[in-house]
């Protein structure tokens, strides 16, 4: 009786601890524009040789959204200097407009060093889409790497307390369950 006043205290303690709100719809699920991404890849076969600039836009929606891409390319380096470069002249600027496949764009051949791309998209029917936006830092080296890796994918993920709330729960039901399997000793 004792184990199951135990469990049945650290099951209440769990369900005080998770604080009530009431159900609602998220605003993308409201009618709201839905948030979209910006996506930019760049190939090249090293320095002295041009370069070909992927951008694109997705949305979690059936079709893609479609809009102008505002693309800039501007050299950079460290943090100082990336600053600099922004605002110095792009090396290269337009704007695309992007339906359905990744456009390309062909850009100038570059010496070897760093450079940055940003995009902006802006969608043609902004009731139904979000503009976004992306940045991308990219290397030329004699070796062919192409890419710093400092553009990261936005994973998202869930709100830290929900994380920590969620682990308690299931350590304390980890913990019930162990309490309640112990063998009790015979001490008859």
């Amino acid at each position: 009786m004792l184990k199951k006043l135990v469990a049945l205290g650290a099951l209440s303690a769990a369900l005080v601890a998770v604080p009530a709100t009431s159900a609602s719809a998220d605003d993308n699920y409201a009618g709201g524009p839905l948030p979209t991404e910006t996506i930019i890849e760049v190939q090249s076969d090293g320095p002295g040789k041009p370069v070909t600039l992927f951008v694109s836009a997705t949305a979690n929606f059936p079709t893609p959204p479609e809009g102008d891409i505002a693309v800039e390319l501007l050299p950079a380096g460290s943090a100082a200097r990336t600053a600099r470069a922004v605002a110095a002249a792009p090396l290269l600027s337009t704007t695309v407009h992007f339906v359905d496949e990744p456009v390309a764009i062909a850009g100038p051949s570059l010496p070897e060093g760093r450079y940055l791309v940003t995009a902006e998209f802006t969608p043609d029917d902004p009731n139904q889409f979000l503009p976004s936006d992306a940045s991308l830092v990219f290397r030329l080296a004699e070796d062919g790497d192409t890419d710093d890796g400092e553009d990261l994918p936005n994973s998202g993920g869930p709100n830290m307390m929900w994380l920590l709330l969620g682990g308690g729960l299931l350590a304390a039901g980890a913990g019930g369950v162990t309490y309640g399997r112990r063998r009790e000793d015979a001490t008859v």
